[in-house]
């Protein structure tokens, strides 16, 4: 997958992606992103792969960082959990990058 926000010189494959808007905030996209990366339900991250959000990011910072209007500038805010990196943009888009030496699931 390619995008605007896409850094080319990042080698690592893009798992799962998911958008967020006024009516969903980041945060929720970055479970469900990182719920579809893991191939799990967004309820069962914490119960089957011990993974929240709160453990790696403050996620109504998180919302307020990438949806502040006073900005006029690109931010990307990358959260590493376990082998993937979280890349959140305030273009409204969420993605999940997988290792570098991973294949490219979607």
């Amino acid at each position: 997958m390619t995008g605007s926000d896409r850094n080319p010189s990042d080698e690592r494959p893009v798992v799962a992606e998911r958008t967020y808007d006024e009516m969903t905030p980041a945060s929720t996209a970055v479970v469900y992103a990182l719920a579809a990366a893991l191939e799990t339900d967004p309820i069962d991250c914490s119960t089957e792969h011990g993974i929240t959000l709160y453990d790696y990011v403050d996620p109504e910072a998180l919302d307020r960082l990438v949806t502040d209007d006073r900005s006029d500038s690109t931010v990307t805010v990358d959260v590493p959990v376990d082998e993937y990196v979280l890349r959140i943009t305030n273009t409204g888009c969420v993605r999940v990058l997988g290792s570098a030496g991973s294949a490219e699931s979607e």
